[in-house]
């Protein structure tokens, strides 16, 4: 069990680095056009949004579900190397 956790804990802290990694690569990379901007002022947004954040508990469980899951994996892979 401590294995499949440790399998888990790796693949959530792979996916939170790569998200993290993503997301400052996006903002080095962007560029705004500013010419087209101005010309439809109107339709121009009056707030920000830097992403959507969920519950912690999602990935608490998604921690529990993974564990599972690398559990029963590695237990067929044992099973079957007998």
């Amino acid at each position: 069990m401590i294995q499949a956790f440790a399998i888990s804990l790796v693949a959530h802290v792979v996916y939170i680095a790569a998200t993290i990694s993503l997301g400052c690569w996006k903002t080095k990379m962007y560029q705004p056009d500013i010419a087209s901007a101005w010309e439809s002022v109107d339709q121009l947004s009056n707030e920000v949004v830097f992403g959507q954040a969920g519950p912690p508990i999602v990935y608490v469980w998604s921690l529990i579900g993974v564990t599972m899951i690398s559990a029963v994996v590695l237990y067929v892979y044992k099973a079957a190397r007998r």
